[in-house]
């Protein structure tokens, strides 16, 4: 009997193979920890062979574009790990990227979400790495992601590229919220609702995840993410009664 998977890592997907399959070939060459990969697809065009003949997979295939936050939702499902991951295909795993997050929430009393470093983004989180090339990227993360506490950061937000949770807090704390669609800000939903169960959101400083853009998205594309950016937002603030975007950046 094959021993149980420490780690469920969830990756919603639809076309972009060429990210998926970068973001799949990292975690499996730098992930230590025993781990399962459920891949939700939204109904991509198609799908590559290198992709379906891998045996690291487990595959969920939606008919129709149910949105990546329902895809998180219906991988949290089948995911038997002790400890779960929403994971873009954007991200890049790397040395000691996945050991290091989990030790934050094991020895962060309380702590319910981590998140690690990266190029791009929040400014909590954001470290301006400014690497292309995945050899230069994986070097750099080699020298840079070691374990130290003194990193270790309580904030109000976290970015969704890279998210870490224990099982027991998701099962505690339940799905995300499908009304956010197709992303965008669902992350900043769980992360109150974390909060109000009594949880902390962490951003581990001493680990990097480095984030490409996405430059496979066309101008359509773009102007419907800035649509629904907009839509979403206007939903949390309507949920919640006040905007905790606004907070966090008068706090800075």
């Amino acid at each position: 009997m094959s021993e149980p998977c420490v780690v469920s890592v969830i990756m919603p997907t639809k076309n972009r193979w060429e990210s998926a399959w970068r973001c799949i070939h990292n975690l499996s060459r730098y992930t230590e920890e025993r781990y399962e990969i459920i891949l939700v697809d939204n109904a991509s065009d198609f799908i590559p062979d290198y992709i379906l003949k891998r045996d690291d997979l487990y595959f969920i295939r939606n008919g129709w574009d149910r949105g990546e936050v329902a895809a998180i939702n219906q991988g949290m499902k089948k995911a038997s790990g002790e400890y779960i991951v929403w994971l873009k295909q954007r991200a890049v795993p790397s040395h000691r990227w996945l050991t290091q997050m989990i030790r934050v929430l094991k020895e962060t009393p309380a702590a319910g979400m981590v998140g690690p470093m990266t190029n791009r983004g929040l400014e909590e989180q954001r470290l301006p790495v400014p690497f292309q090339a995945l050899s230069k990227i994986h070097r750099f993360s080699n020298q840079y992601n070691h374990s130290d506490p003194r990193h270790w950061k309580e904030v109000s937000r976290l970015q969704s590229f890279c998210c870490v949770l224990p099982r027991a807090v998701v099962e505690e704390v339940g799905e995300l919220d499908e009304w956010f669609g197709m992303g965008s800000h669902e992350v900043d939903d769980y992360g109150v609702r974390l909060k109000q169960a009594g949880y902390r959101l962490v951003v581990a400083g001493d680990t990097y995840v480095h984030q490409f853009r996405d430059t496979e998205r066309n101008k359509v594309d773009l102007r419907e993410r800035k649509k629904r950016e907009s839509q979403n937002r206007r939903y949390f603030i309507h949920k919640w009664g006040s905007d905790v975007f606004e907070a966090a950046d008068a706090r800075r």
